[in-house]
């Protein structure tokens, strides 16, 4: 691997990175790659971080190599969503929530579904935060709920995720698509807007 070439986490790269409200130095140096605007170069990562560690991650396919570099998005999340959204749920419905159970940002949900399914993922975040403080480790940090048990199509799906010491829920609709490029730019959206989004927190 060049140290000219850029890095990005890969959706098992992100999984990773962003599994715990603690994460271990590993993670943390995985979180570094999207703490930019544009992606790191290979040698900028290398001047804090292992040459043992890049080869671990590269091997378990945690991170991946670009020629090019890109560009986050610099859009409010209730903007962005709606260009990713197709990638990453099979109907076009997807939300992000607060672990408060607050929406922060939505498409293809009503206001009432969005709010709904807010207050649940919140609940079933605050089950895996008790899980882990009893030494329960829950790995995945997903739930998906099924209209039929024998169906294999989910109906809803709640991804968990720490973002700078603030827990998130991805709501998707139907499909899941996590394991996408779509996926990893919005957690990277996330991850540099400071949580931008249009209406006011004050009101939610």
């Amino acid at each position: 691997m060049s140290n000219s070439d850029y890095l990005m986490l890969t959706p098992a790269g992100v999984f990773e990175a962003f599994l715990r409200a603690n994460p271990t130095p590993q993670q943390l140096s995985l979180q570094d790659i999207l703490s930019e605007k544009v992606t790191m170069r290979v040698g900028q990562w290398l001047t804090k971080h292992s040459h043992e560690w890049l080869d671990e991650f590269t091997e378990q396919g945690l991170i991946e190599r670009l020629p090019q570099k890109l560009v986050a998005s610099n859009m409010a999340l209730d903007e962005f969503l709606p260009y990713v959204v197709a990638s990453l749920s099979g109907s076009r419905k997807a939300a992000i929530a607060s672990n408060e159970g607050f929406c922060l940002a939505k498409i293809g949900y009503t206001q009432e579904e969005a709010d709904r399914l807010s207050v649940a993922g919140a609940d079933f975040f605050d089950f895996f935060v008790r899980q882990e403080q009893r030494g329960l480790a829950i790995t995945g940090k997903a739930v998906s709920l099924f209209r039929q048990v024998d169906l294999l199509m989910p109906e809803t799906s709640f991804v968990f995720l720490w973002i700078d010491g603030t827990g998130y829920v991805l709501i998707l609709d139907s499909e899941p698509l996590t394991n996408n490029r779509a996926f990893v730019e919005l957690i990277w959206a996330i991850k540099t807007s400071g949580l931008k989004f249009h209406h006011d927190e004050q009101e939610v």
